[in-house]
C-alpha cells in the first residue's frame, strides 16, 4: 500500500542523494583509477523527526504500521530552501492552500484550492531520456541544482538553456523512469519521490519517558 507521508510532524532534517551513479572504481597496474558511469542511479533519502506529544507519536506509529517495513511506499517531499520562482519573481509555496487535499476552500478563504500549473512538458520524451523541452506558464524556470518531479518520480536539474526564444530545455538526472507526453505537468512547488524504507527497523525509537524522542528513517527510491 502507499502510506501518506507524515507532513504534520516536526521534521528537523531531510537529505536526498543519488546512489549508484558509477561502478566501484578499478585500479590499473600503474595505479590509475578507472571510473565507469552507470545509468542506474536511484534516489536515497534520510529524514529526521522530533515527536512531540501523543498525537505525533501515534501518528508516527500509524505511519510505520501502514508502511509495513519495506513493503509499503510513500511520496517523500523534496523540500529545499532556494525555491523556484513564479513569473513575478516570488519563491513558490511549500504547501497547498490550507494544506487540505481536495477541500472546498472557496467559500471559507475566498479562493479555490486548485493545482497551479507552472511548467509543462513541451514535447514527448522517451524512457531513459535525460533532456526534455518545457513550457513556462507561471515560472521563471528551473536553475541547475533545483529539483522537480513528473508524476511521482524525482529529478535534479543539471543545466537549463534556451535553444530558441520560445523553447526551454532541461538536462537532468536520473534518466526518465517512464516516457512522458507533451502537456504533462512538471511539479516544482512540491516535488516528491516514491520511496520505500531501506530496512525493516527504520523509524523505531525508545518507548521510554523521553519528552521529545527523535527518530531517523532512511528511504530508497521504489523502482
Amino acid at each position: 500500500m502507499q502510506a501518506t507521508f507524515p507532513h504534520r510532524l516536526l521534521r528537523q532534517e531531510t537529505r536526498f542523494w543519488l546512489e549508484g551513479m558509477s561502478l566501484e572504481p578499478r585500479e590499473s597496474v600503474s595505479g590509475t583509477e578507472t571510473i565507469v558511469p552507470t545509468m542506474r542511479a536511484r534516489w536515497m533519502a534520510s529524514c529526521s523527526f522530533v515527536l512531540r506529544g501523543e498525537a505525533s507519536r501515534l501518528g508516527w506509529e500509524a505511519f510505520l504500521a501502514q508502511m509495513e517495513g519495506r513493503v509499503g511506499t510513500t511520496l517523500v517531499p523534496a523540500h529545499y530552501r532556494w525555491r523556484p520562482r513564479d513569473r513575478d519573481g516570488h519563491p513558490t509555496a511549500f504547501c497547498d492552500i490550507a494544506n487540505l487535499a481536495d477541500a472546498q476552500t472557496w467559500e471559507h478563504f475566498g479562493f479555490e484550492n486548485t493545482d497551479l500549473t507552472r511548467i509543462t512538458v513541451a514535447a514527448d520524451a522517451s524512457l531513459r531520456a535525460t533532456q526534455i523541452d518545457v513550457t513556462l506558464h507561471n515560472s521563471t524556470g528551473l536553475r541547475p541544482g533545483q529539483k522537480f518531479s513528473i508524476g511521482d518520480r524525482l529529478y535534479r536539474v543539471q543545466a537549463h538553456w534556451q535553444p530558441s526564444p520560445t523553447v526551454h530545455r532541461l538536462m537532468f538526472q536520473p534518466p526518465l523512469r517512464q516516457a512522458v507526453t507533451a502537456g504533462a505537468a512538471v511539479e516544482v512547488d512540491r516535488p516528491v519521490c516514491k520511496m520505500r524504507m531501506v530496512t525493516e527497523t527504520e523509524g523505531l525509537f525508545d518507548q521510554s519517558l523521553s519528552v521529545l524522542p527523535s527518530v531517523t528513517v532512511n528511504f530508497q527510491e521504489a523502482i
